[in-house]
């Protein structure tokens, strides 16, 4: 029973992090849309919103990932991983354990996050070439 909980608790503190895709979306919105305006046309501008793209794409993955793991319980994986398969066109998808599922929305946090503290100190070196 302590392992059925103890997952129940590691499943509850991944959606709760996965849910930091509300802090990583305006925080990376807020330097592309200054380098959108008022960043001359430059290799540093194509950068800033290059990388703001993949933030954006990867918070839509974390809130995808967030919601997917509300829903799917380790009973109903394996019937899951099938729908999901059918979803996306990818076979892997029907075979992935509940582990490796967890496993994957965590790198895709961590790159997230990564992301967005490079879209920081990308603005940061805009702003200190501007002025």
């Amino acid at each position: 029973m302590a392992a059925e909980s103890d997952n129940v608790t590691r499943r509850a503190l991944l959606c709760c992090s996965l849910a930091s895709w509300k802090f990583f979306l305006p925080l990376a919105a807020l330097p592309v849309l200054w380098a959108l305006i008022v960043l001359p046309h430059g290799w540093l501008q194509i950068l800033l919103v290059i990388n703001g793209g993949y933030c954006a794409f990867g918070c839509w993955r974390l809130w995808l990932d967030e919601r997917y793991f509300a829903l799917i319980y380790e009973q109903h994986n394996a019937l899951a991983g099938e729908a999901l398969a059918f979803i996306w066109q990818r076979e892997r998808l029907g075979r992935l354990t509940p582990e490796e599922r967890e496993t994957g929305a965590r790198r895709q946090l961590h790159r997230t996050l990564k992301a967005t503290m490079l879209v920081w100190v990308l603005w940061l070196i805009a702003l200190a070439t501007l002025f």
